[in-house]
Parts: C-alpha cells; sequence; structure tokens
C-alpha cells in the first residue's frame, strides 16, 4: 500500500530530540495526498478531510531532516498517526523525505517561534505571510465564503455579473477617489511653422478606480433583474483605524421589480441581505477553518451559530428609536461614550458596536437615517426628511452592509442632483435608466474583510486579506 504523501513549508522547526527525531510546522500543502490503493482496488484517502491536517506537526526522524531548515519547501510520505501532543488529534509520521526547496534560516524574515509573530512583521512580509496558520486558514476560509456567496445567489436567482474598475464617476460623492493618469508622457510638440487645420481634440474626462459597483449594477438589472458582483473598490481615504482599508472587496447586489410600498420594497431588500449573511455564516460554520478560530476566540462559536440559526431574524430599528436606545444608555450611563448620541446626528462606529454588542448581542438592521446624512441617489420618504435606507451592524465591528432604495424617477433623481451639487451632464447615462423604462429598485453593498473579520474574529482587516493596503502604503 503507497503511503499518503504531504507537501508544504516548514514554519516552525524544533531541534532533534533525545528521541532523535524532530517535530515539523506544516504551513500548508501544494499538492492533495497521494491516494491509498485498497487490496480491492478502490482509492481513497487516509483521512476524511485533509484540511486538518495541513497545519500540523509532523514527525521527521534524525536522520531525515538534513538541510531542513525554517521555510524550506518540503515533501513527505509516511503515516498519520494519534499525536501525544496537546492541540492536535492527529499529527503526521515521515518515513520519507525530500527538500523540494531549501531556504536561508539566518535571514528568513518571520520568526522561528512557538509564540507567535507580531502582525506588523507579517503584514510587512505578506508575500510570506501565508505560511502562518492564521493567515492560511484565513484565505482558505475566504474561498469557503465566496463559495457559498455564489451558490445561495445563484439558488436565489441572481445573475452574477463583472462591472468596471475604471469609472467615470464618483458613485458616493465624496471625493475619496485614486484618479487614474496615463503612464506614458505627453506627445513632443509638432515642428511644423504651420499652424494645423485640425481642432485639438477635448481633453479627456477623469478617469476614477471605482468606489463601489452600484451604478453599473443598476444599469445590468434594468434587464436582468436581479444582479450582484463581487470586486475590488477603491477608497483614498486616509482613516488609519482596524476597520479600513484603501482597497478591498465588496459582495454588491440590486434588486429590480421591488413591491410599490417603499417599506415592503426595503423589507425585500434586507431579506436578501439577511439571507446571505445567514448562508454564508452557516457553511463557514460546517468547514474546518471555523474551528481552527473558534479555538482561537472561544466565545465566537455560539455568536457565529446564532447569526446563521434560520430562526433568529435579524432586529429592525430606525434612526430614530435606535438614537432613542442610545440616549437613554448615555444618560444612565455618562462616560459609555465618546460622542453623545443625538438626533440629527451621525450615528458614531462606538454607537454601533454598542448596539450589536451590548443592546442586541448580535446582528441588526437600522433604517430609516435622515435624508441630509445619505447619498444623493437614495430615494426619499414623502416629506423628504429620511431616506429609505439600512445599515447592518455586527457585534465588534458596527457597519457590515449599507443599502437603500434607488430613486427611481428622473424628475425627482435630477432634482436630488442639484441639490448635492452633483453635476447631471456626468450621468446622463445614469438618468437614462430612469428615462427609458425604471423600475422599483434596491441594493446593498457588504464590505468582504469585514465579513471575514466578523467570521474569524480576526480584530483587523488588514489580515483578512492577503495583500493589504492601507494608508501607510504597501510594499508590495
Amino acid at each position: 500500500m503507497l503511503r499518503p504523501t504531504r507537501a508544504g513549508w516548514a514554519r516552525i522547526a524544533s531541534a532533534a530530540t533525545a528521541s532523535s527525531r524532530r517535530q515539523l510546522s506544516i504551513a500548508a500543502h501544494l499538492a492533495k495526498p497521494t491516494l491509498t490503493t485498497p487490496i480491492d482496488g478502490r482509492a481513497q484517502s487516509d483521512d476524511d478531510d485533509e484540511r486538518v491536517v495541513i497545519n500540523g506537526w509532523a514527525v521527521v526522524p534524525k536522520d531525515l531532516d538534513t538541510g531542513m531548515t525554517i521555510g524550506s519547501a518540503v515533501s513527505m510520505r509516511g503515516r498519520l498517526v494519534d499525536s501525544p501532543g496537546k492541540g492536535q488529534e492527529k499529527e503526521f509520521k515521515a518515513e520519507w523525505v525530500e527538500i523540494v526547496g531549501e531556504s536561508d534560516a539566518e535571514t528568513y524574515p518571520i520568526p522561528n517561534t512557538k509564540q507567535g509573530v507580531p502582525a506588523p512583521i507579517l503584514r510587512r512580509n505578506a508575500h510570506l505571510r501565508p505560511r502562518a496558520s492564521a493567515a492560511a486558514a484565513m484565505l482558505r476560509a475566504r474561498s469557503e465564503m465566496a463559495w457559498s456567496a455564489n451558490n445561495h445567489l445563484r439558488s436565489e436567482g441572481l445573475v452574477n455579473v463583472q462591472t468596471p474598475l475604471i469609472t467615470s464617476s464618483d458613485c458616493e460623492g465624496a471625493g475619496e477617489v485614486f484618479r487614474v493618469e496615463a503612464g506614458s508622457p505627453p506627445p513632443p510638440p509638432s515642428s511644423s511653422p504651420l499652424p494645423s487645420l485640425t481642432p485639438p481634440p477635448p481633453p479627456p474626462r477623469p478617469r476614477y478606480l471605482t468606489v463601489s459597483s452600484q451604478l453599473h449594477l443598476e444599469a445590468l438589472s434594468s434587464s436582468l433583474s436581479n444582479v450582484y458582483t463581487l470586486s475590488p473598490a477603491f477608497r483614498a481615504e486616509n482613516s488609519d483605524t482596524a476597520r479600513h482599508l484603501q482597497e478591498f472587496w465588496m459582495l454588491e447586489a440590486e434588486l429590480s421589480f421591488l413591491p410599490s410600498s417603499p417599506i415592503e420594497s426595503l423589507e425585500a431588500v434586507m431579506t436578501c441581505a439577511e439571507k446571505l449573511v445567514k448562508a454564508i455564516a452557516g457553511s463557514y460554520n460546517a468547514s474546518p477553518e471555523a474551528k481552527y478560530f473558534y479555538s482561537l476566540h472561544p466565545t465566537l462559536q455560539s455568536q457565529i451559530q446564532s447569526a446563521a440559526s434560520p430562526s433568529n431574524s435579524f432586529p429592525r430599528l430606525t434612526y430614530t428609536a435606535a438614537i432613542d436606545i442610545l440616549s437613554s444608555h448615555a444618560s444612565s450611563h455618562p462616560t459609555a461614550f465618546v460622542f453623545p448620541p443625538s438626533h440629527g446626528q451621525s450615528i458614531q462606529t462606538e454607537h454601533e458596536k454598542w448596539l450589536a454588542d451590548s443592546y442586541v448581542q448580535g446582528p441588526l438592521f437600522v433604517t430609516d437615517y435622515p435624508a441630509d446624512q445619505k447619498p444623493w441617489y437614495m430615494l426619499r420618504s414623502e416629506d423628504g426628511t429620511t431616506a429609505a435606507c439600512f445599515d447592518l451592524l455586527v457585534p465588534r465591528l458596527g457597519e457590515l452592509i449599507g443599502g437603500s432604495l434607488r430613486e427611481h424617477r428622473e424628475k425627482e433623481l435630477r432634482e436630488a442632483m442639484r441639490n448635492h451639487g452633483v453635476v447631471e451632464s456626468q450621468y446622463e447615462w445614469y438618468l437614462d435608466l430612469r428615462k427609458y423604462g425604471s423600475t422599483r429598485h434596491g441594493g446593498f453593498g457588504m464590505g468582504w474583510e469585514r465579513l471575514v473579520a466578523f467570521l474569524t474574529g480576526i480584530e483587523n482587516v488588514r489580515d483578512c486579506i492577503a495583500f493589504p493596503r492601507a494608508a501607510e502604503g504597501s510594499r508590495f
């Protein structure tokens, strides 16, 4: 019978012990285990789920560890056996070892330690960070989440579409955009003494990296009805917090032909968002990666399982009700908030976290914010004071999803654009969607790294993406 093979990179290489063996932590695998072939001829793996043992310890006899150092790429053949050590059920007992790629242990930038490596060191070495257990588990969790999101939305009848990364508009109107310019220098001036009879071309319109796919999703939903995309977004904000990145991923969805009642329409969009979060959380909860992160954060499992439960509907609070609740808490606990909650003022991150962490102890929707706090494209109430919108707040993070109904009437949309100082001529294509067969529609956007942080318990979104881009810059 063939022995199963494991291949990966040495993360922690202990010294050889008196029993003449060395323990090697395998950081990741680069191939599926070799299948064993039993007598009856049926091929099967020696373990039910290979991912369970990817980050386990491999025991290497002393006479097989020549040239093995931290960072080495190794291939091993041996047996999966019960582990006498704490923290894992199985270990891989190597019987054959090949050093596939050598590593200079003296210059390897990630320390050889069991105590953990500080996050700043790992971020500075993001090209090697995936070899750390938590980073590798996070990336596999992202993969699992993307699969479950696609499967769920497909089952709900949404069409997966791709939207531009370079646009001519700032969707949010906040001005926090990266401008795109051609890298080639302008052509040299003509040496001809005669003036050109051809008028110079008009200057090109400014181009930006997208901050949201929403406007393009609206165009696509005007044909395909219900659409979504998972794609990068870029915001040139200097927020140096654990919740912000300058390059991040968003899952955005747009739904058309909503009910005529704004209340029913908003509820339909919130229900779509809630079912999506529950589907992803449920799939993640059943994965080996969840087991790993639950072991690091004892209270995380009950929190995620509660959020995933179909029987636990996320509560809905209006902005007015939320401010009343926050104000009541602040009056009895004067030091609870840095920013006192007040009607007409924004709900701060500290308020969002308290509502989710302490008041509801789980995800909740806050709806109907003051219209003057929201972008120009949102549908207003009849008296114009509130917007038909919502934020989904989750524990530890605050806002996870933002969504709204869109103003579907051309006249009212033009008026809203003028009131917000938006140049209509730059959005004629968007206004065409209202001119030619508009429907009642709405949608939402979910920060992917924030969802990763919520499900895994990771505290900083810079550790929820392979190569983080934030205000301090990146060498990658």
